[in-house]
């Protein structure tokens, strides 16, 4: 890599080797990279920025990025390195321009692990303590207010160490969450929980099926969620409007978790396409019939970023091979692919070969879409490291045609850290979480490098596919932005 801008602090971090996949195409013929289509040297995309915190912190990015480009993350003290109960830790709130430049560096108030979960246009909204909903000013980063959401489930304060927050979701004009019980769900419930994002004045709640996954919310607001009976093997989906009165509910056989909704069409899992006005079946997708085998999506810290949607155009999602027309007839050792989908008829337009850990589909404005994809290292077979803790794989940004899957740029990434984090973009300038040291055998901490990349051609996220405004692909605000 030629010498980039750089903000570092702390010793160099030094990059272990995680679980990987194989590259090879199944489905879509190999093209020839065009010659300008990497920003750097030798197929390389250049590096316009990176940040190392120091060796005693653990970082938290998930890809969190505003309007102009900027970024936000935690860094907490190492529960590894540090002799504290891990509910003393301390946490800094960090902010940096769309060049990398440190805007601010902040003690919070409130000790214990924190989180950056969503952002808009005045307002940063973190976790902290487990349960302590709160919004951080975006431009110096001072708290304007907060909410210990674990008041409204319990007045013991020994029992309230027990919940936390699962999820957070923008909808204008409220920040939702959902407050579960890690240890049982009083009657099968979690509380979904409505703040005014002004105030953080609790507007309503409402207890909903127990969930563990994040909700996902329509352009209107509503919110759409899924709970799991893995002794009955059944599905209670349902549907709250903006103002938390319940649309509908249904039961249905089956692991079907909502992943995206939009145009109407709710996603579950990688089965099936659902009216999302009333939850009935419209289509069921070709990856329901995957077989069975290694899969794994990373350890991404966010649990978003495995669908991208268009309700008008295709379903694009990573999964292991399925079986039926169209599906894929030659395997690979990473044994994960990327699909185009019909989302009318769930039926495979196109799909390739990806690694074993795809993160963060993105759509961008000239009808792209960038994959972070770890192709297997050649030969693995023989030393059996396709996949799992011990293999070892480059990383590259892909950028393929929404239309049929095909190549238009493969850049090579620096080192072999997993990038984890759904892509966050601006202006072509593509900001990513690299973990660099997933291996069990080493320490606890979430080593995790922030490095900014530049794509040949600047482009923006799409104004649909469930991207937020500021460009990142956490999936906490609205499908399509309001003016």
């Amino acid at each position: 890599m030629p010498e980039t801008p750089s903000v570092e602090t702390g010793d160099p971090v030094v990059e272990q080797e995680p679980p990987a996949g194989e590259h090879e195409d199944a489905g879509v013929p190999d093209e020839p990279t065009p010659p300008a289509a990497c920003s750097g040297p030798d197929g390389t995309a250049r590096l316009a920025w990176s940040y190392d915190a120091a060796w005693d912190q653990s970082v938290d990015f998930r890809g969190t990025m505003d309007a102009d480009g900027r970024t936000y993350w935690t860094e907490c003290d190492s529960a590894y390195w540090s002799d504290k109960d891990p509910s003393q830790l301390q946490c800094h709130l960090v902010s940096a321009t769309r060049d990398g430049a440190i805007r601010y560096r902040l003690l919070l108030p409130r000790n214990g692990l924190t989180a950056v979960h969503a952002v808009d246009a005045a307002r940063l909204y973190l976790t902290s303590a487990s349960t302590t909903l709160s919004a951080q000013a975006l431009e110096d980063g001072s708290e304007l207010w907060s909410a210990d959401l674990a008041k409204l489930r319990t007045e013991d304060p020994q029992a309230a160490r027990s919940f936390l927050i699962d999820s957070v979701a923008l909808a204008s004009p409220y920040v939702l969450a959902v407050v579960r019980n890690t240890f049982e769900d009083a009657d099968g419930k979690t509380l979904l929980v409505a703040l005014r994002a002004d105030t953080g004045a609790v507007a309503w709640t409402a207890l909903i099926p127990a969930v563990r996954t994040p909700l996902v919310l329509d352009a209107e607001g509503n919110v759409y969620g899924g709970s799991f009976d893995a002794t009955a093997g059944e599905t209670t989906l349902f549907s709250y409007t903006l103002e938390g009165q319940p649309r509908w509910q249904v039961r249905r056989a089956g692991e079907l978790r909502p992943s995206a909704v939009e145009g109407g069409r709710l996603v579950l899992d990688r089965a099936e396409v659902a009216d999302a006005a009333t939850g009935a079946p419209v289509a069921t997708l070709a990856t329901a019939t995957v077989v069975d085998g290694y899969f794994s999506l990373g350890q991404s810290s966010s649990a978003y970023g495995r669908v991208a949607f268009q309700a008008g155009g295709s379903l694009f999602l990573p999964a292991p091979p399925c079986t039926g027309s169209g599906c894929p007839t030659e395997m690979h050792p990473g044994r994960t692919f990327l699909y185009g989908l019909s989302p009318e008829d769930g039926s495979p337009r196109w799909h390739r070969a990806v690694g074993a850990w795809p993160m963060s589909p993105l759509l961008t404005r000239r009808d792209s879409l960038l994959l972070i994809d770890r192709p297997a290292a050649e030969g693995c077979e023989e030393s059996n490291s396709c996949v799992g803790d011990d293999s070892s794989s480059d990383s590259f940004l892909r950028e393929l045609a929404v239309d049929d899957g095909r190549e238009l740029a493969a850049c090579a990434l620096p080192g072999r850290a997993p990038y984890i984090t759904p892509p966050a973009l601006h202006g072509g300038r593509v900001v990513l979480g690299a973990w660099t040291n997933w291996l069990a055998s080493n320490d606890w901490t979430r080593r995790m490098s922030i490095r900014a990349f530049d794509l040949s051609v600047p482009t923006e996220p799409a104004t649909t596919g469930w991207v937020t405004a500021g460009g990142g692909n956490s999936r906490s605000g609205r499908a399509t932005p309001r003016p």
